[in-house]
Formats: C-alpha cells, structure tokens, sequence
C-alpha cells in the first residue's frame, strides 16, 4: 500500500522517469532488455559501437542512506503522513557495504 502510494506520487511529479522500470506496476527488466537489444541492433545496422554499463545493485534499498532517503522525498515536495511513516520504518535500521571479503 505505502509502496503504491509513494509510486503514484512520484509519477504524478514527474519524478521517477519513465525508463524507470524497476518497482514499478506492469513493467520489468524485461523492457530494459528489449530496449537494450534495440540500441544495440540499431548501432549494428548503423555501423556504430554500442556502449552499455550495468551496474548489479544488490538490495539496493537496505544500502541507501537513510537520510539521503529523507532527503530525496522532501526535494520531491513529499509531504505530510508518507514521509512520516518511512521515516518512521527506517528508524533502527541497519546496514553494511561489503566490497569483496571487507566490510
């Protein structure tokens, strides 16, 4: 529910692109791969180099700072019960990076 509410909000503001496909309803990787062959068969018929970076953001929600987090929903004009309560979620809540054997 709350994830459905903070979606609508962030579309309706323009906020989340609309390549976003990541959370969001009736949309998947599956349309990052199909785009991705595109770019690519298009480059290819075209004679071009194709470039593409991917990045595999594990758990990617539990690694995000949670003031960074605060912050990016109060510069998207959010307020008032939703922020309070993600707040209020992401209180005493932990985390650790591990970059290979190191955390």
């Amino acid at each position: 529910m709350i994830n459905n509410r903070l979606v609508w909000y962030l579309e309706k503001s323009k906020v989340i692109t609309k390549m976003q496909s990541g959370f969001r309803k009736c949309r998947s990787m599956t349309d990052q791969l199909v785009r991705l062959k595109t770019f690519v068969c298009k480059a290819f018929i075209l004679k071009q180099h194709a470039v593409a970076v991917f990045f595999d953001v594990e758990k990617a929600y539990n690694t995000t700072r949670k003031y960074g987090i605060m912050q990016d929903l109060f510069k998207a004009d959010l307020r008032g019960y939703l922020p309070v309560f993600i707040q209020g979620f992401l209180q005493n809540r932990q985390f650790w990076v591990r970059l290979g054997y190191h955390k």
